[in-house]
């Protein structure tokens, strides 16, 4: 009797923890992410997307994502059946859009606030799980464009292997021409090296010359100023004696315009001569 009571106190435990296992996943799957379930329906591809994806509002989580079906009249589309949390204010003209999450965090849904004069959107009779309408193209995001992306890329290496190819032998004797012109260089390091070195000197050599030169003409600047002071005061003297023989030149002229024989003779004229008899 012993043996039989311990394995019906077993048997009990084990269905009784099976049933707080069932109970457990039917609340995690669906209260977990929240009281309220929603419909979202996407009329394309909703690539990214999985159970337990995360559901956002206004940027903050609110929910996950629960499972996925297709219609069963038009298999274009995908219905998402996700859970928010009853705080989340979801209305009429809320939309839906799926969004990337980053390169490592996988792919989500957004859920826009709508405006604060539409209506809650909230369960009914007639409709216990309401439809939450999803964004023209709402998945056609990152994922859809990636196939074009892909395809771009691999046109570019194309044209990028195709131009190396046709351009092979040029490419080669450029490389070879750098190399040779490497190996000349390493060769003559120390001409060039000794080259600089006397361009540096030269430069050196140049500023302490100007250096010379400055000081020089600062010593000597005093007689330079007044030899130039003297000559000009020499040249001023020599302007004035040429302008007073010009003024006697001129007198000159002038005399001789006028009576050119009492000037070249000089004294009274020679009277002239008249005979006798007259």
């Amino acid at each position: 009797m012993e043996t039989k009571a311990n394995y019906l106190m077993i048997g009990g435990f084990v269905l009784g923890v099976l049933a707080f296992a069932f109970i457990f996943v039917f609340w995690m799957s669906n209260f977990a992410g929240g009281g309220k379930r929603y419909y979202i329906v996407f009329e394309s591809s909703v690539a990214g997307l999985t159970t337990g994806s995360s559901v956002g509002f206004q940027g903050l989580k609110v929910g996950e994502v629960q499972s996925f079906s297709l219609d069963p009249d038009d298999a274009r589309k995908v219905h998402v059946l996700v859970s928010v949390s009853d705080s989340t204010p979801v209305r009429q003209n809320s939309r839906a859009s799926m969004q990337s999450l980053g390169f490592t965090g996988g792919t989500g849904i957004q859920i826009t606030p709508g405006t604060p004069d539409s209506p809650f959107l909230v369960a009914s009779d007639d409709d216990p799980i309401p439809t939450i309408k999803a964004d023209p193209g709402g998945g056609q995001g990152l994922f859809d464009a990636a196939p074009a992306v892909m395809n771009n890329a691999n046109a570019l290496l194309t044209r990028l292997n195709d131009l190396v190819a046709e351009n092979q032998e040029s490419i080669h004797t450029t490389m070879t021409n750098v190399e040779q012109f490497t190996s000349m260089l390493n060769a003559k390091k120390d001409e060039i090296g000794g080259a600089i070195s006397d361009v540096k000197d030269g430069a050196n050599n140049f500023k302490t010359l100007s250096s010379k030169l400055e000081v020089s003409l600062g010593d000597n600047m005093d007689g330079l100023t007044r030899q130039a002071k003297d000559s000009l005061q020499q040249f001023s003297s020599f302007m004035q004696e040429g302008r007073r023989t010009a003024v006697t030149l001129n007198r000159i002229l002038e005399k001789l315009e006028a009576d050119p024989k009492g000037f070249l003779l000089g004294g009274n004229q020679v009277p002239e001569y008249t005979p006798r008899g007259q």
